[in-house]
């Protein structure tokens, strides 16, 4: 009989944090799971450390080289057979009694539903997203209208997917990240937000996405810029309309990417479509700037932004979930 979860979790370069993201798994009160761990070409300890479960719920599969988290993701996927996947990082865990208040939620959602978000916590005690979410169901508009909520803020949510949904949306075949992903969702499927507490995000992996690293920013550039220039054609009115904020900061981050590959040009160009849409704004300044004195200076500034960014909703932020 298939499980009902399949929880996918992509690994790369953890062997200290995959332990607990497996025990965490494994001692769930709700027994129809399935654990797919997929080795995106880790060089450390990580498969070693994966080979202590001899727990038959649990299998490793490879990427021979290193291909990116969202690869990983449909690998995993791609080989579950669980009404839901739940998706779970490396780092993080899920909390006693998770599934158990998974599986609850699922069975008074309708059919049509084709994902859930649950609240996490992190490790220095604040609850992820902020603002927390509400029990409510979430059209492509309401998920535009929450992402302008959160701009800023802690996003940091775990999403609950109907298997049978990536058979027409997938995660990103490259090394960007998943905004993509989640706005052509929505604009097939609905969600359904719940307050529940389900895991708890940890922040001690050093190769952690959003601890900026200016060498890992220049490789990863130009997958960025093809997915972000995509995500701007498919939804960009639909962003500046009810997600101003959001709108902004992608066509900022056009100009920064293109800068970011050496295209001094092109970050013109996308430099001028932040210009117009926001006369006054600093940041495209200091963008150009850095940008016509290369790649290095601005994937520097970027990550100095990241850890500002990071800073201000840590807890001395005064953000306390």
């Amino acid at each position: 009989m298939a499980p009902y979860f399949s929880i996918v979790i992509p690994l790369y370069n953890r062997e200290r944090q995959i332990r607990r993201a497996l025990e965490s798994c494994l001692r769930q009160d709700f027994a129809s799971l399935e654990v797919i761990v997929v080795d995106d070409g880790s060089t450390d300890g990580s498969v070693a450390a994966f080979e202590q479960f001899a727990d038959p719920r649990v299998k490793l599969l490879h990427h021979a080289a290193n291909e990116g988290v969202s690869r990983a993701r449909n690998t995993g996927v791609a080989a579950a057979s669980g009404e839901w996947i739940v998706l779970v990082d490396s780092d993080d865990e899920l909390v006693p009694g998770a599934l158990s208040v998974i599986h609850a939620r699922s069975l008074g959602i309708p059919g049509d539903v084709g994902r859930m978000q649950f609240m996490g916590r992190r490790d220095s005690g604040e609850l992820s997203p902020d603002p927390a979410l509400a029990d409510e169901r979430w059209s492509y508009v309401r998920y535009l209208e929450m992402m302008e909520r959160m701009y800023g803020r802690r996003q940091d949510a775990t999403p609950v997917v109907r298997r049978t949904t990536f058979e027409q949306v997938r995660y990103n075949d490259n090394r960007s990240f998943e905004g993509l992903y989640h706005l052509d969702f929505f604009q097939r499927f609905d969600g359904w937000a719940f307050p529940d507490v389900v895991s708890l995000y940890h922040q001690d992996a050093e190769n952690q996405l959003t601890r900026a690293d200016p060498a890992r920013t220049i490789e990863a550039a130009h997958d960025q810029a093809v997915t972000t220039e995509t995500l701007l054609a498919r939804h960009g009115e639909a962003l500046r309309v009810h997600a101003p904020s959001v709108h902004g900061e992608l066509l900022n981050g056009m100009a920064t990417l293109r800068f970011l590959e050496g295209r001094r040009l092109a970050g013109l160009r996308w430099a001028a479509r932040a210009w117009t849409n926001e006369p006054t704004a600093l940041r495209t300044w200091v963008i150009v700037a850095a940008g016509l004195l290369g790649p290095a200076p601005l994937a520097w500034l970027k990550a100095a932004r990241t850890r500002r960014q990071l800073a201000a909703t840590a807890p001395s932020a005064g953000r306390a979930g």
